[in-house]
């Protein structure tokens, strides 16, 4: 898993997230997840252009996390909530979280518990940069309402991460 600091807002924050495929115990991860015995976000990988993405979603959870903000139940069930172009909780497990039979999955958690989770996740561990591959770009378009004149001038991870701050004010 990588780790990654959330910045000068954060400096005491340090995440680590990993990118599995071939994964076979989603169902399992789930429930533990739900029991409180593992705290960690499943994202589903199929949607995540960047591992900016991520940041950006976790950089404003752990701040609403520290600032007694959260508009969900764990700071990562507001990662999830982050990354959905919509302000509706139950939707944004739907997009984002993973079901029981998922194979790519992205793992968010605490640096600190990087090393037990990896031996949670029954899944090969891999390179963060084959989101590039895994991730259904079309679909992703499709859900930000991202056109493609915008992609002709922006990247589509600055798309996306643009859409997810709006939804603040919309």
């Amino acid at each position: 898993m990588d780790s990654f600091s959330l910045g000068p807002l954060l400096p005491d924050v340090e995440i680590a997230i990993g990118l599995y495929n071939n994964v076979s115990n989603c169902k399992d991860l789930k429930e533990k997840i739900s029991e409180g015995n593992l705290c960690i976000a499943l994202v589903k990988a199929e949607m995540i252009v960047d591992t900016f993405q991520l940041l950006v979603a976790a950089s404003k959870a752990f701040y609403h996390e520290v600032e007694k903000q959260l508009k969900t139940r764990t700071v990562f069930t507001e990662i999830l909530y982050n990354l959905s172009p919509s302000n509706k909780i139950s939707e944004c497990f739907k997009l984002f979280g993973v079901n029981d039979t998922a194979e790519n999955i992205i793992v968010v958690c605490r640096k600190n518990d990087s090393s037990s989770v990896r031996s949670e996740v029954q899944g090969n561990l891999v390179s963060l940069s084959l989101l590039d591959k895994i991730c259904d770009k079309e679909l992703v378009k499709k859900l930000y309402k991202i056109t493609e004149s915008e992609v002709s001038v922006s990247p589509l991870v600055d798309c996306v991460v643009s859409q997810m701050i709006a939804k603040e004010v919309k």
